[in-house]
Parts: C-alpha cells; sequence; structure tokens
C-alpha cells in the first residue's frame, strides 16, 4: 500500500499464471484480507437519502373557492366535453403529426439513451485485449511477444455513486416524458382555441352577411321616401354611410379566418394551404357543466409539468448523493485472462488488479461540487413551489373568469332584447312618418355592434373553458407512452 502518483492511497495484487498452473490459495490470500478490511472501512461510511416524493414549501387551501361536480368522467379527454366531433378529429390529426410533440419525444429518446449509459456502468465492463510487443537487441536478436484475452473492468458500488447517477438519469428521463404530455396538453388547447377562433369568425362572416341585408333594406327604405318627398336626402346618405361601415369590416374578419385557419395548418404539421376546415355550417359548442375539479393538491398528480418539475428535483437529490459519493473512496477492480506466445513464456496468463482509491487533496473542488448541488435543489425546490402555487392561481382565475363571463353574457343578451323591440319600434315610426330616421340609424347601429359583441364574447367563454381545462391538467386520452407501448417506443 502506498501513495499513488494521483495522491490517492493504491493496492493492488499482480499475478501471472503460467500454463497449467492454476493460482495457489496463498496468491489470494492477501487481496481477500484487502478487500475485507476495505468492505468494513465502506460499511462505516454514511450515504445521502433521496426524497422522492418531495412536496412544495407552500401548500394551497383544501378545497377552491367554486365548488365542482364531485364524480370525474372515467377516461374521458378533455375536449370531448364539448361534443363537437371535428374538433375531435382535428386534435387527434395534431397529436399525431405536430412536430412539437415530435421534438419533445427526441428529447426523451436522449435522456433514455442517457439514462442507459449510467445504468450500464454499475455494470462489469468486458472487452477484448491484444497486445503486440517486439524487442531489438544490439546483438541483432528480437525478442516477440504476442497477448490476446479478455479484460474485466468494475467499479463496485459502495457508497452508490454510480446508482445515484443512475436514478439522477431515469428522474430526467421521467421528466422528459411529463413533459412530452405537457406538449400535448399544451397543444390540443391550441388547436381548440384556433378552431373556436375559425368558428367565431365564420359566424361572424355570416352575421355581417345579414347586417349587410339589413342595411340595404333601410338604404332601399330611405331612398324610396326621399324620391316620395317624405324625407330630406341626408337620410340617404346616413344610411349609406352605415352600409359602407358595415361592409369594411368584412375584409378584416376575412384575414382574421385565413389566420386561424393557417395556424390550425401548421399545428397539425403542414403549410398552410388555402383548404378551409372549417364551414359556414360549423357553431360554437356548449360549455356544460363545470369539469371534476378535485382539490388543489391533485395538481401535483394532474398536471404533467408539475409532475416534470418534481421528477427534476427527484433528479437534483440524486446529484447531491453523486456528489458526496465523489469524496469517497471507490473500489475498482480490473483483471484480465490472455493467452502469451512469446520466446521465454507461452501460455495463459491472468492478471488481477484491485485498487481503493480515495481522493486526498483537491482543494475543496468536491465539496464544492457537493454545496452547488445542494444550491441547485434549492432553486428546483423554490421553482418547483412556485409553479405550484401559479397553477393553483391559473385553476382559481378561470374559474372566476368563466363566472363572470357568463354574468357578463347574460346582461349582454338582456340588453339585446331590449335593443331588438326599439329598432322594431322605431322602424315602424319611421315608416308612418312619426319620427326621423335618425332613431332608426342609431338603434340599428348599437344592435349589429352588439351581435358582433356577443359572438366575440361567446368565443372567449369557450376559451376560459379551455383555460381551465389546461390549468386542471385535463386528460387527453392515452398518454404517449401508452400509446407508442408500454415502454413508451424507448427500448
Amino acid at each position: 500500500m502506498g501513495i499513488g502518483r494521483y495522491g490517492c492511497i493504491e493496492w493492488m495484487d499482480f499475478a501471472r499464471v503460467p500454463r497449467e498452473v492454476s493460482m495457489s490459495r496463498a496468491s489470494l490470500t492477501h487481496p481477500l484480507i484487502t478487500l475485507a478490511f476495505c468492505g468494513a472501512l465502506l460499511a462505516g461510511c454514511q450515504s445521502h437519502d433521496i426524497d422522492f416524493s418531495p412536496e412544495p414549501l407552500a401548500m394551497a387551501g383544501a378545497v377552491y373557492s367554486i365548488p365542482s361536480p364531485q364524480v370525474p368522467a372515467a377516461g374521458q379527454a378533455w375536449w370531448e366535453a364539448f361534443g363537437d366531433s371535428k374538433l375531435d378529429a382535428l386534435i387527434h390529426q395534431a397529436l399525431d403529426r405536430n412536430y412539437d410533440v415530435m421534438q419533445a419525444v427526441a428529447r426523451l429518446r436522449q435522456a433514455a439513451s442517457l439514462t442507459r449509459q449510467a445504468q450500464a456502468s454499475r455494470y462489469p465492463q468486458l472487452g477484448l485485449e491484444l497486445a503486440l510487443r517486439r524487442e531489438w537487441r544490439e546483438s541483432g536478436e528480437d525478442d516477440r511477444q504476442n497477448l490476446v484475452g479478455g479484460a474485466l473492468a468494475w467499479e463496485i458500488d459502495a457508497f452508490n455513486r454510480l446508482g445515484s447517477s443512475a436514478l439522477a438519469r431515469q428522474s430526467e428521463q421521467a421528466a422528459r416524458l411529463e413533459d412530452v404530455e405537457t406538449v400535448r396538453l399544451s397543444l390540443s388547447a391550441e388547436v381548440a382555441e384556433a378552431y373556436f377562433d375559425a368558428v367565431e369568425q365564420r359566424n361572424q362572416l355570416a352575421l355581417l352577411r345579414s347586417q349587410i341585408a339589413t342595411d340595404r333594406e333601410l338604404l332601399e327604405l330611405t331612398q324610396l321616401r326621399f324620391d316620395s318627398g317624405l324625407t330630406a336626402s341626408v337620410d340617404v346618405w346616413q344610411q349609406s354611410s352605415q352600409l359602407a361601415e358595415t361592409e369594411s369590416i368584412v375584409p378584416p374578419v376575412e384575414a382574421i379566418l385565413r389566420f386561424s385557419e393557417n395556424r390550425l395548418d401548421v399545428l397539425l404539421g403542414q403549410a398552410p394551404d388555402a383548404v378551409d376546415r372549417v364551414a359556414d355550417t360549423d357553431r360554437f359548442a356548449g360549455i356544460g357543466d363545470l369539469p371534476f375539479l378535485g382539490v388543489p393538491s391533485d395538481l401535483l398528480l394532474n398536471r404533467p409539468d408539475l409532475r416534470a418539475l418534481r421528477n427534476e428535483l427527484v433528479a437534483a437529490d440524486a446529484e447531491i448523493g453523486q456528489a458526496i459519493a465523489e469524496r469517497l473512496p471507490r473500489l475498482i477492480l480490473n483483471g484480465s485472462l490472455l493467452h502469451q506466445d512469446g520466446p521465454e513464456l507461452s501460455g495463459p496468463v491472468a492478471l488481477v488488479l484491485g485498487s481503493l482509491v480515495q481522493p486526498l487533496i483537491d482543494w475543496g473542488a468536491r465539496k464544492a461540487e457537493v454545496e452547488r448541488n445542494r444550491a441547485l435543489y434549492v432553486e428546483r425546490l423554490a421553482l418547483f413551489s412556485q409553479a405550484y402555487l401559479e397553477a393553483v392561481e391559473s385553476v382559481e382565475n378561470a374559474l372566476y373568469q368563466e363566472r363572470k363571463q357568463l354574468e357578463f353574457l347574460h346582461r349582454l343578451e338582456r340588453r339585446r332584447g331590449f335593443l331588438e323591440r326599439t329598432v322594431t319600434e322605431t322602424r315602424d315610426r319611421y315608416t308612418n312618418g312619426l319620427t326621423d330616421f335618425l332613431p332608426v340609424l342609431a338603434a340599428t347601429k348599437e344592435l349589429q355592434q352588439l351581435e358582433r359583441i356577443l359572438l366575440r364574447q361567446q368565443r372567449d367563454l369557450l376559451a376560459y373553458r379551455i383555460r381551465l381545462h389546461r390549468a386542471l391538467g385535463g386528460s387527453v386520452g392515452s398518454s404517449w407512452a401508452e400509446a407508442a407501448g408500454s415502454s413508451g417506443g424507448l427500448e
């Protein structure tokens, strides 16, 4: 035993076994005694305990502020609650073809490869060894020696350094799998929003066509009364301006419709093709009852982004254990069984080397690495805690926003009823010559604006429900791993 050239304590045993000669029991005594001593030394060292189920530093309340149904919809994808078969088909196409999902899956495969590498390092490594040597002497003679055989190298993971590394990579792989589910959930929400945006613009165009027809009808009425000398030309010009204003709204709506259609194309993994996916007959779906909310702590299990952060936290904890183990001794066994062919000695040769390597002086480098990993764990714990609180906030905001949007729509509908009666009354009075055209123009314009606002607000209500499903970590049906196979297609 002595100090090696790397400042480490080393021990070794070297045995050469000629042909038809086996190793004696005495030749094994010293290595076995040394191994026993090392085992006793290693057993006295402490290991790092890993928390496999970390919790946020701050937990939310026991319930949400708004009650919900008490029974979850088993096995149902979140968008199926809208009951729209076209939306269902579009989302399934996007989940199969979208390139963001492909990127996330590629990152998962990279993480799986790193996991297999880390796990492989825990087992003996076997290889083929070939050595050719030739020496020339001044006498003109040469000495040739050939060695061929198998070699083994194995680090006995006494302090779980390799195990901690493998666990860290495995946890990161689990986090990347949750990232895939996060992308799939976000993608399904984006498709739903783009689809309902397109439906809104289709309905806006249909509404504008109806309003333009109404404006033309009023223009004909004012022109007829002007030709009859019953009204001034200003009524004709006012209604002509109103018709032009309504017609001017059409091009921007058509542009927004094309943007929404193009967005759907890209989300489905193809270039925009100017082919309409939403028809004039498509209408808004109803939102139905609130989805099952559960309790705030359920978000830790339901939201894939929170599950990913928890796995990242476990990985950081495992890396602390790995950094601690880097400061402790390593027990490494190397062996070879070779066939030697040379002029002086020919036959099988066995080589056995055992080394116990203990870092002595590294000027605090390994200790600093432990401290860095502890700080990284604290950072990820804070990130996990903040993300959880923001997730609860998102659910509460979506619930409150949806409730107030329903109240807003109810009041807009009530206002529309008043305006419809006002338009009917003012037109009757104008036709009978009891009033001028201005009340008719004002009431009609206000009603048309309100009808367009109602469509936009109905779309916003659907958007708020989509946000609620997304905030809750709504199910996308079968997970990517289930769709790809039990191993996630990673083997």
